[in-house]
């Protein structure tokens, strides 16, 4: 750091940056001094002045001894980590013996332990210096060392073989063997344990970790109340009025799944709604929706158990709220010109894109960034709201409203004759109905498509029956949480 002049502190004074500079009038106020000083350390870096007055700026000066050397020294030993500071002392001119004190806090660099001044945390709050939160504390310590502190790791003691849903494993398992990330034997494995392995989300004696429960476990909610992920189509651009919300408790792939599903109820412009790719135009191409789902679960932090992601659909973009930080040191805007993976959930990461749902490794974001770019869509807007980070994504046209005052599209049974194959032709008007409905609100159980259209849950029950005998639907998720979903037998595109 050079030696400052009084032209640059008046420079840096007149920067109307009040969050990178605090001015106190004396070494009076030392310890609120370095508080704000913490506070720097912790945020983004910062100068502290003393010898100026707070509220006009203007330099004054103040007397300098050495007792207020050795104060300034003594309360720069009460940081923790050790940092070495170093303080200035500027001549003002025409006030003889008077001098500007001068100590420049550096930003934080990538994985350091948040800073301590005499045993508490601060963090700057726009241009207030606050005590830093317990939990935001502990999350950076966390940070700090994502390999010791990885929650994703812990073993899940209370959990057994039982508990892993064999099914989305061995979906997982197959398409890792298509997309040549797993070997091909692991298809022939006899053993879930086995099976696992290959995901690398087991202690080195087998057992099961959270990461393992949270990725595959048939009801993870059991053991991690916050194993969810939160879904909503709200009406207009402000959070006022729902058209449709889910809260969906199940594992990271089904939640994954169902994020997509949510997306293309509500954003899909024309096209069949269950074509997914070729035939689809969609608002935001399905390939933004996937890489920015992936991105919400793969870096979502755990410790904390009250707070869940969310994706939340308006006219004119889509949210994706994310319990996280930023890297620190990182801002928002320094994050947008130049977007940068550091996955604190190395291992969960690792399993999505073995299990094939992760195009490329560390690439997501730059992913969504040259997506959004391709189809024309503003560039994606990133920004930290506190304990979450908030991925936007606003559409170049907004989507269409709705056509009726409840919320709800007329005409569910209209089409239902046209353009399907024979098998659906051949079928009841009744089931046909019930077909279209499952194919308007995918991912509802029997109890709730009967509540939609109003008949008796026996009814529908029968109609889901036949439905699935004529392998025309499926039923995804969880017995208790899942629902029902439109196969995709006209589609060969995909």
């Amino acid at each position: 750091m050079k030696d400052l002049t009084i032209q640059d502190i008046e420079t840096i004074l007149h920067r109307d940056e009040n969050r990178v500079m605090e001015a106190k009038k004396t070494t009076g106020e030392i310890v609120a001094g370095m508080q704000s000083g913490c506070a720097f350390l912790n945020t983004e870096g910062g100068w502290l002045f003393f010898g100026i007055h707070p509220k006009t700026l203007k330099i004054l000066g103040q007397d300098v001894a050495d007792q207020t050397r050795q104060e300034i020294a003594r309360e720069m030993y009460k940081f923790s980590p050790t940092i070495d500071l170093t303080a200035q002392y500027i001549d003002v001119p025409g006030r003889p013996n008077q001098k500007v004190i001068a100590i420049w806090f550096p930003a934080p660099v990538p994985f350091t332990a948040p800073y301590t001044y005499d045993g508490r945390p601060y963090y700057k709050v726009e241009n207030t210096t606050k005590q830093m939160p317990r939990d935001l504390f502990d999350e950076r310590i966390r940070l700090s060392d994502p390999k010791k502190f990885s929650w994703e790791m812990v073993p899940c003691y209370v959990a057994t073989i039982k508990d892993i849903d064999t099914k989305t494993l061995r979906n997982a398992i197959s398409e890792g063997i298509a997309k040549g990330r797993i070997p091909a034997d692991a298809a022939a494995a006899k053993t879930t344990i086995v099976r696992l392995r290959h995901f690398n989300v087991l202690t080195h004696d087998d057992h099961l970790t959270n990461g393992a429960i949270v990725l595959f476990g048939k009801n993870p909610i059991r053991f991690f109340s916050h194993c969810k992920v939160r879904l909503a189509r709200f009406e207009g651009t402000i959070m006022d009025k729902f058209r449709d919300q889910a809260v969906v408790e199940a594992n990271l792939f089904q939640q994954l799944q169902a994020i997509e599903d949510f997306c293309r109820k509500h954003m899909f412009m024309s096209g069949d709604q269950d074509d997914f790719d070729s035939k689809n135009v969609l608002t935001v191409p399905i390939k933004v929706i996937r890489e920015a789902a992936l991105n919400l679960l793969t870096h979502r932090t755990w410790w904390t158990e009250n707070m869940t992601p969310s994706v939340a659909i308006f006219d004119d973009r889509i949210e994706f709220m994310n319990p996280g930080a930023f890297p620190t040191g990182t801002s928002p805007e320094e994050f947008c010109l130049r977007p940068h993976s550091l996955p604190i959930n190395e291992k969960i990461a690792g399993a999505l894109f073995k299990g094939g749902k992760a195009e490329g490794w560390g690439r997501g974001i730059l992913n969504i960034f040259t997506y959004c770019k391709e189809a024309g869509l503003p560039a994606p807007e990133y920004d930290f709201v506190t304990h979450f980070v908030c991925l936007t994504i606003r559409f170049k046209n907004p989507l269409a409203p709705y056509l009726t005052g409840d919320g709800r599209n007329e005409g569910v049974n209209e089409g239902v004759n046209e353009g399907v194959n024979e098998i659906i032709s051949g079928l009841g008007q009744a089931v046909r109905a019930t077909y279209a409905l499952i194919k308007q609100y995918p991912g509802l159980n029997a109890p709730q498509l009967a509540s939609k259209c109003g008949k008796g849950d026996s009814t529908i029950e029968r109609h889901v029956a036949i439905l699935r005998k004529n392998d025309l639907i499926e039923h995804r998720g969880a017995d208790k949480t899942g629902g029902y979903y439109i196969k995709e037998i006209q589609n060969n595109n995909d």
